[in-house]
């Protein structure tokens, strides 16, 4: 599968040697991966160039950039250098960025272990760090050669990291089409836990989720507007994940439970396909409303400080907000909503 300048390849990072030229390649991880990395690439283990950086979000921060760039100093990372990360979405974004603006551009290519990053976080070359609360402030486009999904790594991850990822999947489904919301709906009827899907499975879910991303990269590549629908569920999403600490697919699965609210108080959405949603997400163990996601989280819901965070959010436009609207299953639009209508939304 290839979007504009990426290919999309399956099977473990051992089969694809031929991309790891020993004398052009630095890799890049989270300190909890490095082990398990570097058991997956042997004949690299003990090359010497490796970066590792603190686990999650905690490692999308300028300080971290920067001792990044002191370790490609160091490796004498040229123009012909390629950065492989290894990791989530937290270490894709960091290494798409520092990839990016390393010697003006360096090669990249992205191994994502988690299944969130499979089917989104590592396609269509957005990257981006934090500054304080501004989650994702800067950053940038920088489209990675390769993208290496190795389903083996999925099934000894924690239930809570699946469950995030399902949340992306489940979005791209009601993005995409009655089939593919049915192909979950039939998932969940079979009851079987999340760890225990099979390869196939998850190479079948994975590679659904990615035609559909893919479609919106390929049209949009530079996110100007029909990319924008990428965003259902988050931008209530990134609001409840800096307030709750939950994990990044639980806050975007209580955003679509809001934006669906929002689309039937409105009229666009009918409240038996919002039922449906809300079902999917809940079977996966997520939450499909805000209430339900500060009550996962132990936390009572402070209305004013995510109104403060949605105004703060990048897609506000004066006292609109460019947000995502569900009308059905495969139509979803992008409306310019008056930001106190989406108060009215907190108090539901």
């Amino acid at each position: 599968m290839q979007t504009t300048h990426s290919i999309i390849r399956f099977g473990p990072l051992s089969e694809f040697r031929e991309l790891l030229s020993p004398e052009r390649v630095v890799f890049i991880t989270s300190s909890a991966l490095r082990e398990k990395a570097s058991e997956k690439l042997p004949m690299e283990r003990e090359s010497g160039r490796w970066i590792e950086v603190p686990d999650g979000e905690s490692c999308k921060t300028f300080l971290v950039l920067e001792s990044v760039y002191h370790a490609l100093l160091n490796f004498d990372a040229g123009p012909d250098t390629v950065l492989v990360a290894i990791g989530g979405g937290s270490v894709s974004d960091l290494a798409g960025f520092a990839a990016h603006t390393w010697k003006r551009g360096i090669g990249l290519i992205l191994v994502p272990t988690t299944l969130l990053a499979m089917i989104d976080a590592s396609i269509g070359g957005k990257n981006a760090i934090d500054i304080g609360y501004a989650k994702n402030a800067v950053g940038s486009f920088h489209l990675p050669t390769s993208i290496i999904c190795d389903v083996g790594w999925l099934p000894s991850l924690p239930e809570k990291d699946l469950a995030s990822g399902m949340a992306e999947a489940i979005k791209h489904a009601v993005l995409d089409s009655e089939e593919h919301v049915q192909f979950f709906e039939q998932l969940a009827e079979t009851r079987i836990p999340l760890a225990e899907l099979g390869g196939k499975t998850f190479e079948d879910l994975i590679r659904r989720s990615q035609a559909v991303k893919l479609r919106y990269v390929n049209a949009d590549l530079y996110d100007s507007h029909e990319r924008h629908a990428l965003n259902y569920g988050h931008t209530f999403g990134h609001a409840i994940e800096l307030l709750t600490g939950l994990p990044h697919g639980f806050a975007v699965a209580a955003g679509m439970g809001a934006a669906n609210t929002l689309a039937v108080s409105r009229g666009t959405l009918d409240p038996v396909t919002q039922g449906r949603i809300g079902s999917l997400l809940r079977h996966f163990g997520l939450p499909a409303g805000i209430q339900e996601a500060f009550g996962m989280a132990g936390r009572t819901m402070d209305r004013r400080a995510l109104l403060e965070l949605i105004r703060a959010d990048k897609k506000r436009r004066g006292n609109y907000m460019d947000f995502v609207l569900p009308h059905g299953i495969g139509d979803v639009r992008i409306e310019a909503i008056p930001v106190d209508e989406l108060a009215e939304v907190l108090q539901t």
